[in-house]
């Protein structure tokens, strides 16, 4: 039974015109740029509430916070909504044909992680 889902799972991923292998790199990529630009504006948001006469910090923020910034944000949090709720689908299926701890640890972290990158994005878009 494990072997249909990884023929699905192989079929969806051919379907984006990316191996297995882009397709993880492409993922990585997205959750680190989000890390990235996560701790790039808590660092500025930081160093700007410390040092508010500071022009170049300043500068750094008001960049951070124009339009096409935000959209980079939601774009980034909208690419991992996709991604975490197709991994979160497929561990949810393989829990139902299955039941082992490894599939119950899969479907539970990545149902958290859809959940919570759902509340991100919410609050990105009302920032937007």
């Amino acid at each position: 039974m494990s072997s249909n889902i990884v023929v699905v799972f192989n079929f969806i991923i051919s379907q984006w015109s990316l191996t297995p292998q882009a397709f993880k790199e492409a993922v990585l990529a997205a959750a680190l740029a989000k890390c990235v630009l996560a701790v790039i504006w808590w660092t500025t948001r930081m160093l700007v509430s410390k040092f508010p006469a500071n022009p170049a910090l300043s500068a750094w923020q008001k960049m951070l916070e124009t339009r096409p910034a935000k959209l980079v944000v939601l774009i980034l949090d909208i690419t991992l909504i996709d991604v975490f709720l197709f991994f979160a689908g497929v561990a949810l299926l393989d829990l139902s044909q299955n039941f082992s701890v490894f599939s119950l640890w899969s479907a539970m972290l990545f149902s958290f992680l859809l959940v919570y990158m759902v509340m991100v994005a919410h609050k990105d878009i009302k920032k937007y």
